[in-house]
């Protein structure tokens, strides 16, 4: 009896970018990311980029549901509901009329598991702002504890009143 053998078929390779694959598992889409061992990989600054950039993405797109559920501590939400709103209405209502928000990040901090991110953001009709972004790591996830100064600065006060919420 002769065997015959099939020539393999060439399997279909899918382009898929390294980097956009990454920030969709930090962005919380695939489940807990500290699973992932794509994700350990990273370094803690990477993964603070990742978070900071899936939040200026959210912010454009307005998808306050992804800001509110996967990027912001819960300390941050519990402090914006404690005004009287929800945290996506909340963020809705501060963020709901900017126009072509732009983040860029101009350098990350981490020291254990705190992180800082200096940012500079941009949107039609305002002037740009250099501020820093406080993240903490809880249960092995990066999440956003401050969008302002963390250092209490005047001018985090004049932008947490002039959104009213932060």
């Amino acid at each position: 009896m002769t065997v015959v053998r099939r020539p393999a078929r060439p399997r279909a390779r899918r382009a898929v970018p390294v980097a956009g694959c990454l920030a969709i598992l930090l962005a919380g889409c695939g489940g807990r990311t500290s699973d992932k061992p794509e994700v350990k990989a990273l370094t803690p600054e990477a993964q603070v980029r990742v978070i900071v950039e899936s939040f200026g993405r959210a912010t454009a797109n307005k998808d306050y549901g992804l800001i509110c559920t996967r990027l912001v501590a819960r300390s941050l939400s519990d402090h914006v509901e404690e005004l009287g709103l929800p945290c996506e209405l909340a963020f809705k209502k501060g963020l709901g009329a900017v126009k072509g928000a732009d983040l860029r990040i101009d350098g990350v901090t981490v020291r254990g598991n705190v992180a800082y991110a200096k940012v500079h953001t941009t949107a039609v009709g305002q002037a740009p702002s250099d501020d820093t972004m406080k993240l903490e790591r809880i249960a092995g996830q990066w999440r956003i504890a401050s969008l302002d100064d963390p250092a209490g600065s005047r001018r985090a006060a004049a932008k947490a009143s002039r959104f009213r919420f932060f």
